[in-house]
């Protein structure tokens, strides 16, 4: 059976009982998936149409990078252990232990993640206390389910802003407007349909492989201050009647980082038919996306060779597979991603 059609982005929220923008109750009063009851046999078989090359592009930055992680999260750790006989004499057999914050190398946002701050409520109304006494709306529901496969679509702005001579700098404090999305889509020519995942380039991680090891320092010392999309009604409206059931780029977060300040008071909070100036604890996207609908959002995805890949085969879109890890009661993953086209 078909999942229900997303209702107009004007009758928001669903549960009036609950917080501004909720679709909650959209997949049913129980649901995990959020927007990925949107994977359907059929989306995927349509999704698998644009193999048609057989190129494959991983879509993982390094687990090591940002070599210093920003928002005081602990760098990875790996460590290889050879496997001695009791005795002491080495033998031809290793294993190794990660050490790692789910949150600090390419990721998926789970549903555990970012919630309303104001009503402090996770994805379909769940409490702090309902995410610490079980494991529900961990990562694991998604694997689970086979993971995510549905059609990329590939926006790359820094190729945008060379080609309309618009400054940008992808870390600093610098917004995608809801107007630049639709013109780089415009431009690829892209019909969006219900079921895509968006891959957004803003050039993070190209930036940052030029730094070098003391600026790589200072840069997770200082406040974050990243190029993301903007923290808008009209980003959240796009994203919405797009049809996109999770959105990723390669910037550290989705959205504009710092999530808490100015930039998000435009954002507002849904009350009826109006649109008030308050965001109380920042993260609109993130609330919103996550919290709201059960959009994952993925950040510090590779997309450098993905782009050059696209542009090489004059494509903007590709078949996307991607597998969290199934962490019981997780709330972010690596995504172990790959597009093929």
């Amino acid at each position: 059976m078909s999942p229900p059609q997303r209702p107009p982005f004007s009758s928001l929220p669903l549960d009036r009982n609950g917080p501004p923008g909720n679709a909650w109750g959209l997949y049913g009063p129980n649901d995990e998936l959020g927007a990925l009851n949107m994977i359907t046999p059929s989306t995927v078989k349509s999704a698998a149409e644009e193999i048609q090359t057989g190129d494959r592009v991983s879509l993982d930055w390094h687990l090591n990078f940002p070599t210093f992680p920003s928002f005081g999260r602990p760098e990875f750790g790996w460590k290889m252990i050879n496997r001695s006989c009791p005795d002491g004499t080495k033998r031809i057999v290793n294993d190794d232990e990660l050490h790692i914050n789910t949150q600090s190398s390419s990721q998926w946002d789970g549903f555990r993640h970012y919630g309303y701050q104001k009503a402090g409520l996770y994805y379909g109304g769940r409490s702090q206390k309902d995410i610490e006494t079980s494991q529900i709306i961990g990562i694991d529901r998604i694997a689970a389910k086979g993971g995510i496969t549905a059609r990329g679509v590939v926006l790359d702005y820094p190729a945008y802003c060379t080609k309309n001579d618009i400054k940008m700098d992808a870390l600093s404090a610098q917004s995608i407007p809801a107007s630049h999305l639709k013109a780089m889509l415009k431009d690829t020519g892209v019909k969006t349909r219900d079921g895509d995942i968006l891959l957004l380039r803003t050039g993070f991680t190209a930036a940052y492989m030029k730094l070098g090891m003391q600026q790589r320092k200072d840069l997770a010392l200082r406040p974050p201050q990243f190029m993301g999309v903007e923290s808008t009604k009209e980003v959240l409206q796009w994203i919405w009647e797009s049809g996109f059931l999770a959105v990723a780029s390669d910037a550290p977060s989705f959205e504009m980082s710092p999530l808490v300040g100015k930039h998000n008071e435009r954002g507002g909070i849904w009350k009826g038919e109006s649109w008030e100036d308050e965001m109380q604890g920042g993260g609109l996207v993130h609330q919103w996306c996550l919290a709201g609908w059960g959009v994952m959002i993925g950040e510090m995805w590779d997309l450098e060779d993905l782009t050059t890949k696209a542009k090489e085969l004059d494509r903007s879109t590709c078949f996307v597979s991607s597998v969290p890890l199934k962490v019981p009661g997780g709330v972010a993953s690596p995504p172990n991603a790959v597009a093929i086209f």
